[in-house]
């Protein structure tokens, strides 16, 4: 509720501003006008997007585009037929929740996770029946981690997707990444998946200034659900590796400004040998090339934050770089693009260039949410 001192005739400040004003005299002799706040005005608001007004060959690459951020998607059959496909998006500060509507001709769609992605965000997807309430056997819950390669195909019309960062859950869902894709729709799982579809359902009714309380809880009903699952399929000198590599990815981004960190570091603050260690980074492409990547990556978020002014020299030094000539040349080698690209256009404007009568504010709504995803 906002109170403005003012001297215009009330009629007209009500057909500017609505019926929810009231006045009073205020305490300098002039009119105190109070404007009230719907209860609307103060809930959470998502982002739409669609294709269906666009050109019809132009319609899948739409969509394409607009995915970019989290897969590169193809779709057997061609890509100039009728694809109407819509996608609405909460973003809620430390995860986003996106419910897909998609043409259920029976044309099979082919994804994959980018091979060289910035994005290091877990991903829940529940595929449902013909209607966003369908339930029962017609239901599936998988997990991913974009992070990780994945290949995949669906011809699904139904799909609500929370994407959410690892680094939200420290050490707590250490395990999580070598789990089975497919969560049982049974028992926990279900619960999960109910919780999900359940949650995209309340949002509209829910203020904003609750969504940090949306996050928790959410947060909370995942590490409850998954753990579980998890560790059943954990022998235990697998949980004391996966427990190493968690604190090995904390150990690395805490010395990312020490240019002189290396192996012989980790090895010593996580208190294994050398021999181990290397053992252990073996599937990572060794423990130097692990480090890079962990470098590479926090480059990248500092380049992508338009909050962020500072100079690309100085970013490079941030993450360990004293050369920034290397600097550039190991950026591009690892995603593809300079850093200077990454600053200017944004990783899915580059990887996928718009289409046609494509407007980019639209198609940068859903990269802009899962690029500032934080815990």
């Amino acid at each position: 509720m906002t109170q403005i001192n003012c001297h215009l005739p009330s009629v007209l400040i009500k057909a500017v501003l609505g019926a929810d004003v009231r006045f009073e005299r205020g305490g300098g002799g002039g009119p105190t006008m109070t404007v009230q706040k719907t209860a609307a005005e103060t809930r959470a608001k998502p982002t739409h997007f669609s294709t269906a007004s666009l050109p019809v060959r132009d319609q899948f690459d739409a969509w394409r585009a607009f995915m970019a951020p989290a897969i590169d998607l193809d779709i057997r059959g061609g890509r100039t037929e009728a694809f109407k496909a819509e996608q609405t998006a909460w973003d809620i500060g430390s995860f986003a929740l996106t419910r897909a509507s998609l043409p259920g001709d029976g044309r099979e769609r082919v994804w994959q996770h980018h091979r060289k992605n910035a994005l290091d965000h877990w991903c829940f997807v529940v595929v449902q029946g013909d209607a966003p309430g369908a339930g029962g056997a017609s239901r599936q819950l998988f997990f991913r981690s974009l992070g990780e390669p994945f290949d995949g195909s669906a011809s699904d019309s139904n799909v609500l997707s929370l994407y959410i960062p690892r680094e939200l859950f420290g050490e707590r869902l250490t395990r999580i990444d070598s789990a089975t894709s497919e969560v049982p729709n049974h028992g926990i799982g279900a619960l999960l998946a109910d919780y999900f579809i359940s949650l995209e359902q309340r949002l509209p009714d829910i203020a904003v200034a609750d969504l940090p309380q949306v996050a928790e809880a959410t947060r909370a009903m995942i590490a409850a659900c998954v753990r579980p699952s998890a560790e059943r399929i954990e022998v235990a000198q697998g949980a004391i590796v996966a427990t190493l590599m968690e604190r090995a990815r904390q150990i690395v981004r805490a010395n990312l400004g020490n240019m002189r960190f290396g192996p012989e570091h980790l090895a010593r603050d996580l208190g294994v040998s050398r021999s181990r260690l290397y053992r252990i980074f073996e599937p990572f492409g060794g423990v130097a090339r692990y480090i890079h990547r962990q470098r590479m990556l926090a480059a990248h978020t500092a380049l992508s934050d338009p909050a962020n002014a500072s100079s690309i020299v100085r970013i490079a030094e941030t993450v360990g770089f004293g050369d920034a000539s290397g600097f550039s040349r190991g950026f591009r080698q690892e995603f593809g693009y300079s850093p200077r690209d990454a600053r200017v256009a944004g990783t899915v404007r580059l990887s996928v260039p718009p289409p046609p009568r494509l407007r980019g504010s639209q198609m940068a709504d859903f990269a802009t949410i899962l690029r500032r995803l934080a815990a």
